[in-house]
């Protein structure tokens, strides 16, 4: 394992969905610190361990502020705050978010770690989000504001609550995203230069659909204070994602990520 690799990785945050919303929405919150495990570059079939973070606290009001990280095979965290009170929406979320995207360098594949590395991204933009009994469905948009790639993405998350028992809850998640042509350009593309210092074909990415997944969550309750967390998620690349020699030739269109965490309520 790449120690230098490692230590970047510790932003990394995972458990976009679930791991954010596994806990129930009352006045309080919690912190979840434990160890992940994923690909070390979008679309990569080398995989790596990485410390998981992730929390949220919630208002009387209904208003909260969380952090997680994003689906799917990215590598990227979120920080978002609701703004709207429960007494005005009921079941709807909506407001501001950001994101830290984490730069793909140091690769353990030879071909594509000798490719120009892609510097970490900063990305700003907002969510709605609609809850109704165990159902819930998110809309989010992000867009690069640090002048990396220029472009956005668009994610919709939707997940189901399942209680087992008093002590333990899962829930099955599902998600969608879709990139537009710089991104895509940018994680998926290779240009001339690129082509020449890793011996990988030319290729031009294109927006679109990028990925979908699906997820499961399981949270176990030791008391009211002390418990632990388990997901694991799997992606699957599409269109011009899944097509780019970094994918098709070197990495793998399918992408999974866990983790396994303590999460402490207070």
């Amino acid at each position: 394992m790449n120690i230098k690799r490692l230590g970047t990785a510790a932003l990394l945050l995972t458990g976009a969905f679930a791991a954010s919303t596994a806990i129930a929405a009352k006045a309080g919150g919690f912190i979840g610190l434990g160890a992940g495990y994923g690909p070390d570059y979008e679309g990569s079939d080398d995989y790596e361990a990485m410390p998981a973070l992730f929390g949220r606290y919630n208002w009387a009001s209904g208003r909260f502020i969380d952090l997680s990280g994003t689906s799917g095979s990215e590598r990227a965290a979120r920080l978002r705050a609701n703004l709207i009170p429960e007494s005005w929406s009921g079941t709807w979320t909506a407001g501001p978010l950001l994101q830290y995207r984490l730069e793909r360098s140091d690769s353990d594949d030879d071909k594509v770690d000798d490719m120009q590395d892609v510097d970490a991204a900063t990305e700003a933009g907002a969510f709605v989000g609609f809850k109704l009994d165990r159902w819930a469905a998110t809309l989010s948009f992000a867009g690069d504001v640090s002048d990396e790639y220029n472009g956005y993405l668009v994610y919709l998350k939707g997940g189901y609550d399942l209680p087992v028992n008093d002590d333990l809850k899962l829930t099955l998640g599902a998600h969608l995203t879709y990139a537009d042509s710089d991104y895509m350009e940018t994680y998926f593309g290779v240009n001339a230069k690129d082509a020449r210092r890793s011996g990988l074909p030319r290729y031009s990415a294109d927006s679109g659909l990028k990925d979908w997944g699906l997820s499961v969550t399981g949270r176990y309750s030791f008391t009211d204070t002390w418990g632990m967390l388990a997901s694991v998620g799997y992606t699957r690349l599409m269109n011009d994602a899944e097509d780019s020699p970094l994918v098709d030739d070197r990495g793998d269109d399918n992408q999974v990520k866990g983790a396994l965490a303590v999460t402490y309520s207070f």
